[in-house]
């Protein structure tokens, strides 16, 4: 154990012997610096003006460099060897020109530039010009840090080796019994407080470095406030010799200590001291769970690291403070209570004014800007957006599912009023507005779900009453709002576009959660004041002084009047409502030659094709009807119309690629539903389709196939899509084709196919099938010719069954399974009809000048003959019989002759 102390002791002595040597080389390193620099301003003052002069000084100054690069290395080897002479004199042996680079404080910048060859002009006299080279901020960042890290790397694991050092010294000193916890911790704290006087002293007397690159003091005083960090949370938990309280209170003055010293010894100890200071909850609990301490603990050491990260000038800094500040304040969602929702909502909104606003407007905000913005640079606010919804989701979320209503609405009240308010200070935070209105509507729907009473609705007056009067309330104050400031302002759209459509989304929210027992009452009202507000904005938009503003006040009022329109319809009026909306927008869009982008557009119709599609499956369309017709019947072939007249408004633009897809999706969706339903009385159940309907999947669904197909050949940048939607549908169609082949044939069940010949189920269940098959082809052809004869067979198999089941419905009626047998008259149609087909595909060739055709006829004549001689006349005996065979074989070889004369006149 002795042993063991005295390699201690030696090990310490070695150690400050060693700091010692050093100290003198920064201080000598030091000097040298200044002394480039005196020297740098006397011959940059004495450079003259001509070519030769300037050569002369460029050599002066690399002879300065050089002088200070010997300087470096000579006095790390003082550092390295305890000041040893004679290393000194080989280190200025070894330096040359080209060896070392200049290592120079950021105060003597200049001097850098002045020696660096690429600024040095060349003997000629000519001026060369370097290329910049392009590089991202990640690269020069990157690049940044590992250039730091390579000359300082020595000095930042000096300093994790000091705070270790002081840690392994405080726990060696507990094992060994040397000292009492008392002693040993406070001689760890002093070690711990001398390395952070030493940083401060160096900095103080400038020994080092100057400014924000003082890397050694920083280095020190990080590996104390490490070392006065771990030892109290020693002192906490190890030994219990400070209360929760105590050690809570020591870490956070330790942590927000590190942050302010960081103020003049850089940011690399800023870092440490915000992490530290947000890390103190996580190591101190003192198990109150009290969320006011919390927040005011969070709040004053986001303040102070805002103020830190302002002072250093790190984007990073800010970084640690957001995800920090926004972290504890999720987590103070987990421990609220009835009696701290007012909490979470102060803390909240101080937070938004806190770490958004006053960053932005200054303390006092008023750094005002009015200028109106493109939605672009709108969008690209950063980080501004993303703070805000990190801060307000939060609490609307929270509202939407707590219990305790009214204190949640106020909170979310004050909250659209503080957006509002900030709206008017910053024009680019104007899509926040679209953050107030989301808020007010789940504020709404939030009321809706914790007041609602069936006895509310007796009450004539339950529309100005709860949900439905905040409401109305609210849609009135957003337009409003809207309409005063877009007066004022009439180039910032955002206001304008709340004027028009605040009251159109409110009441229509009310409109989706009151009941239908209750609409006729309400009705009258709303429509009243859609009425007056469309009324209003047409007026201003008559007036407008822009064409945007002119633009938006139109599609507001139509959406208003078409809401109003809708609620005296049902359910399904809505989706037409907003068919009718898409169709007006192209309109307007055509007629004023507005440059509008073509997302609003396109959402809106992503939002109506999602309706449009989920309808039929839904439980309140099962029996709705319009005008006495099943929904089906008008809603999709009104859509289809409406969306395809809404693309010819925007010529051959990709817009009208999109609305003619919704028209084809609502055609499809038609078809698919409606055929169903006509059939059967009900939407397709595909985990138990009947056979018909089956059939009426397949030839839907492959039709569809083929049209998706055809329009991907003009699609544009949808081709893509619109192949990836005909194959599904193709595929889907050849798996209830293959289903019906295998497990629902008419050939081998009793399935009724109709009386009728020819127009019956047998020409869905295969002759369309073939038709569009073969349609398919056409398509298959350019993107995989491999496939296409594979097509073609499944195309040719579809006709087969078609024209034999044809005919064997003429002969069996309604019921063409084979079991029932054949007759001799069914047997020897099968021969004539085939045998006409085949003549009639071999002339239809020919003229074609088809090949491929004529081979086709040729061999269905030859197939014809062979059932004729081997099947037909199977009954004959003797002389007959060996006629027959004789037959077929000249049948044969004619045929064989003339598909060689067909071929020779075609090459």
């Amino acid at each position: 154990m002795d042993d063991l102390i005295g390699l201690a002791i030696i090990f310490i002595l070695v150690v400050l012997a060693g700091a010692i040597c050093g100290l003198i080389a920064l201080i000598k390193l030091s000097n040298l610096k200044h002394e480039v620099v005196l020297l740098k301003t006397k011959v940059h003052n004495l450079q003259p003006n001509t070519a030769g002069q300037n050569t002369t000084a460029v050599q002066k100054n690399t002879a300065v460099q050089n002088n200070a690069q010997s300087a470096n290395l000579h006095t790390s080897q003082v550092s390295m060897q305890s000041v040893n002479s004679s290393n000194i004199q080989k280190g200025d042996e070894l330096l040359t020109e080209q060896t070392i680079k200049p290592t120079i404080s950021s105060n003597s910048e200049h001097v850098t530039q002045t020696v660096h060859p690429a600024s040095a002009k060349p003997q000629s006299g000519h001026t060369t010009k370097a290329k910049p080279v392009k590089q991202s901020s990640i690269e020069l960042l990157f690049n940044k840090l590992r250039a730091g890290f390579e000359e300082n790397w020595m000095t930042w694991i000096g300093a994790i080796a000091l705070a270790f050092g002081g840690i392994f010294l405080a726990k060696y000193s507990l094992e060994a019994g040397l000292l009492s916890p008392v002693m040993r911790l406070s001689l760890g704290g002093l070690f711990g407080l001398g390395l952070i006087a030493a940083a401060a002293y160096l900095h103080y007397k400038r020994i080092v470095f100057e400014g924000f690159n003082n890397y050694i003091p920083a280095a020190l005083a990080s590996g104390g406030f490490i070392t006065c960090f771990a030892l109290t949370l020693l002192a906490y938990s190890n030994y219990n010799m400070l209360s929760p309280t105590v050690a809570f209170f020591a870490l956070a003055v330790i942590a927000i200590s590190a942050s302010a010293m960081a103020l003049r010894l850089g940011p690399l100890l800023a870092v440490l001291g915000i992490i530290g200071a947000y890390s103190v909850p996580i190591w101190v609990n003192t198990g109150s769970g009290n969320l006011f301490a919390l927040f005011m603990y969070v709040g004053f050491v986001s303040l102070s690291a805002a103020l830190v990260a302002r002072k250093v000038q790190r984007i990073w800094l800010w970084y640690l403070l957001w995800a920090g500040h926004i972290g504890w304040y999720l987590v103070g969602f987990s421990l609220f209570k009835n009696d701290t929702i007012w909490l979470m909502g102060a803390f909240a909104l101080l937070s938004v004014i806190g770490l958004i606003a006053i960053p932005r407007l200054g303390l006092k905000l008023d750094v005002i800007e009015h200028r109106p913005h493109s939605l672009k640079r709108l969008t690209k606010v950063f980080p501004d957006h993303l703070l805000l919804v990190a801060l307000i989701a939060p609490l609307v979320f929270a509202m939407a599912i707590d219990s305790f209503d009214m204190q949640w609405q106020v909170i979310s009240l004050i909250s659209i009023v503080v957006i509002l308010f900030l709206v008017l200070k910053n024009s680019r935070w104007d899509l926040w507005q679209g953050v107030a209105l989301v808020t007010a509507t789940v504020l709404v729907l939030s009321a809706e779900q914790t007041q609602f009473t069936p006895e509310l609705f007796d009450d004539a007056l339950f529309i100005f009453k709860n949900e439905y009067g905040l409401g109305i309330l609210l849609g009135l104050a957003l337009t409003a709002y809207g309409l005063y400031y877009g007066k004022k302002k009439s180039k910032r759209l955002a206001f304008h576009i709340t004027a028009a459509f605040s009251l159109f989304v409110m009441i229509g929210t009310l409109y989706a959660i009151i009941p239908n027992s209750a609409l006729s009452t309400a009705y009258p009202f709303w429509a009243v004041i859609l009425f007056l507000v469309s009324a209003a904005l047409i007026k201003l938009a008559q007036q407008g002084t822009t064409l945007w503003q002119r633009f938006t006040y139109w599609v507001g009022a139509n959406a208003n009047i078409t809401l109003a329109i809708t609620m005296l319809l049902n359910d399904s009026g809505l989706t037409i409502a907003l068919a009718v909306q898409v169709l007006l927008i192209s309109v307007l869009v055509k007629r004023h030659n507005v440059p509008m982008p073509h997302w609003p557009i396109k959402a809106l119709v992503a939002v109506l094709l999602l309706r449009l599609t989920a309808a039929p499956w839904l439980d309140n369309y099962d029996a709705l009807t319009i005008l006495g017709l099943h929904w089906s019947i008008v809603v999709y072939p009104l859509c289809t119309a409406l969306f395809f007249v809404a693309a010819k408004c925007f010529n051959e633009s990709k817009m009208k690629v999109w609305l003619e897809g919704a028209a084809l999706h609502c055609l499809a969706l038609f078809i698919t539903t409606e055929t169903s339903y006509q059939l059967v009385g009900h939407y397709p159940q595909f985990d138990s389709l009947s056979f018909y309907e089956q059939v009426l999947l397949t030839c839907n669904w492959l039709a569809l196939g083929c049209v998706y197909l055809h329009r991907a050949r003009i699609a544009g940048s949808l081709t893509k899509l619109y192949q990836t939607a005909g194959f599904i549908l193709v595929g889907l169609a050849g798996l209830f084709a293959l289903k019906t082949l295998l497990d629902n044939n008419p050939l081998f069940e009793s399935i009724y196919v109709g009386e009728l010949p020819l127009f019956n189920w047998l020409l869905l269940l295969w002759l369309v099938p073939g038709g569009l098959t073969l349609w398919l082809s056409t398509f298959i052809k350019p993107i995989n010719a491999k496939a296409t004869p594979f097509i073609l067979a499944i195309a040719g198999a579809f006709i087969l069954l078609a024209i034999n089941s044809f005919i064997r419905q003429y002969w069996q009626g309604p019921y063409i399974y084979l079991s029932k047998g054949v007759s001799d008259a069914e047997l020897y149609s099968y021969s004539v009809i085939w045998l006409v087909l085949g003549a009639g595909t071999v002339i239809f060739g020919h003229l074609k000048n088809q090949l491929l055709i004529q081979k086709l006829g040729l061999g269905i004549l030859a197939a014809v003959i062979v059932k004729v001689f081997l099947i037909d006349m199977a009954n004959l005996e003797g002389l007959l019989k060996a006629l027959s065979f004789i037959g077929l074989g000249l049948s044969l070889v004619g045929l064989s002759w003339l598909f060689q004369k067909l071929r020779s006149r075609v090459s």
